[in-house]
C-alpha cells in the first residue's frame, strides 16, 4: 500500500526538524570542526585587555595559516579556565603549569601542543619580593609579616612559593596575614603600596616592577614553562596542524613579533610531554595535598 500523501510533505520537514536538532544538542566548540573559527583561551594572569593585546598576533598567525577565523578568549578566573579546559570546551587553551597539571589531576588528558621557551630554555622562574627597603634578606624574615598570593591556581603566584616558604619552614600559621589578589599585577602593586609585607609574582611582572621600589628576596628553581592544549576531541589532523604551527613559529617571519607579544624573552615553542610536569605535581601535592 502507498502511503498517504500528506506524509510526503511531512518527510521533507521532519528532516528540516531533525537536522535542526542535531544542530542544537551539540556540544560546545563543535562548530570548530566545521571551520566557523577556533576559540584559544587565556587564563587571567594579567589583565584581560593586556592578554587579548598579547595574544592578538599568534591568533592572527594561526587564523591565516588555517583559513578560519581564531578569536581570543579570557577566562574570569584560573578555576573557570582549568574546568572549562577539563571539560573539554577550549577548542585551544593556554595554560600555566599549576593550571595545567591541576587540570589533568581533575579531569581527562588533552592533547598537548607546544610549551614556551624562554632565553633558550624550556623553564622559568618567579620570585618572593618585598620593598627595596625591606629589613630582611632570607625567607625565614617573613614570620610575623603579611604576604600577598595570587589566584590559588597560579603557578608562580602561589604554588610554587608556598613550597619555598614551606621548604624555609616558613608556614601560613607563621604569617602575620595572608591573602589571594586576583592577578601578578595586583600583587605588585599591593607590595609597593604597603599593604603587604612580601608578594609572590612571576618573572615578567617582577621586572616591570622592580625599578618601581621592589627587590627580589628569593628566586624560586625552574619550573616547566607555559602549554598549549586543545579539546580531545579537535579531528586528529587538526591538532597535528596546530602542532606544526606552533612549533615553526620560531623560523616564521614574524615569529619574535608573535612570540614577543606573548611575553619579551621567548625565544621559541618547543615540543612537551605531560611527564615535564611530573615533579610540578610532587610539589602541589606537598603544598595542597591530594
Amino acid at each position: 500500500m502507498r502511503p498517504p500523501k500528506f506524509l510526503n510533505w511531512q518527510k521533507p520537514l521532519f528532516l528540516i526538524l531533525l537536522g535542526s536538532l542535531f544542530l542544537l544538542c551539540r556540544p560546545p566548540g563543535t562548530e570548530a570542526q566545521t571551520g566557523k573559527g577556533l576559540d584559544l583561551w587565556i587564563h587571567p594572569y594579567l589583565p584581560a585587555t593586556e592578554l587579548v593585546n598579547h595574544f592578538a598576533p599568534l591568533a592572527a598567525y594561526l587564523e591565516k595559516e588555517l583559513g578560519q577565523p581564531v578569536r581570543v578568549k579570557i577566562q574570569s578566573s584560573y578555576q573557570s579556565h582549568i574546568d572549562f579546559v577539563g571539560q573539554n570546551h577550549a577548542d585551544l587553551a593556554f595554560m600555566g603549569p599549576a593550571g595545567y597539571v591541576a587540570m589533568r589531576r581533575q579531569y581527562s588528558p588533552k592533547p598537548l601542543l607546544a610549551k614556551l621557551e624562554e632565553k633558550g630554555s624550556p623553564f622559568f622562574r618567579g620570585m618572593i619580593i618585598v620593598p627595596r627597603d625591606f629589613a630582611g634578606n632570607s625567607l625565614t624574615d617573613l614570620k610575623g609579616k603579611s604576604f600577598a598570593f595570587g589566584d590559588p591556581n597560579s603557578t608562580m603566584s602561589y604554588i610554587v612559593p608556598r613550597a619555598m616558604l614551606q621548604e624555609a619552614g616558613v608556614t601560613l600559621a607563621d604569617l602575620k596575614r595572608h591573602d589571594h589578589l586576583k592577578s601578578h599585577h595586583d600583587v605588585a602593586l599591593a607590595v609597593l603600596g604597603g599593604y603587604f609585607d612580601a608578594g609572590a609574582v612571576k618573572d615578567e611582572v617582577f621586572e616591570a616592577y622592580s625599578k618601581r621600589g621592589l627587590r627580589a628576596l628569593a628566586t624560586s628553581p625552574p619550573v616547566p614553562d607555559h602549554i598549549f592544549v586543545t579539546r580531545s576531541d579537535l579531528p586528529p589532523q587538526l591538532v597535528a596542524r596546530l602542532r606544526t604551527l606552533l612549533l615553526a613559529i620560531k623560523q616564521h617571519p614574524q615569529g619574535q613579533e608573535i612570540m614577543g607579544a606573548i611575553k619579551g624573552n621567548i625565544t621559541g615553542l618547543v615540543p612537551v610531554e605531560a611527564k615535564d610536569y611530573d615533579q610540578l605535581e610532587k610539589m602541589m601535592r606537598s603544598v595542597i595535598g591530594d
